[in-house]
């Protein structure tokens, strides 16, 4: 599944993406992603026993709003 197929124009903005696809987005390793998760720079939503992100949280880190790369 590439960025496109995520950021599809019929996706929801509430809509919730897994850890390795949010890393794909994001240009990062899932790792990376869970240090992210981790260190408070992303908050995650829990579906069971499954993790997954906000697209539109995602989102605002691609668009330069969110901390990646922030000193």
């Amino acid at each position: 599944m590439g960025t496109h197929d995520i950021i599809g124009s019929e996706t929801k903005p509430d809509a919730l993406v897994k850890v390795a696809d949010a890393a794909r987005m994001l240009g990062v390793s899932s790792r990376t992603v869970w240090r992210m998760i981790a260190d408070g720079q992303l908050t995650v939503c829990r579906v069971r026993s499954c993790t997954r992100l906000s697209l539109a949280q995602v989102s605002s880190y691609l668009q330069g709003k969110g901390k990646v790369g922030a000193a």
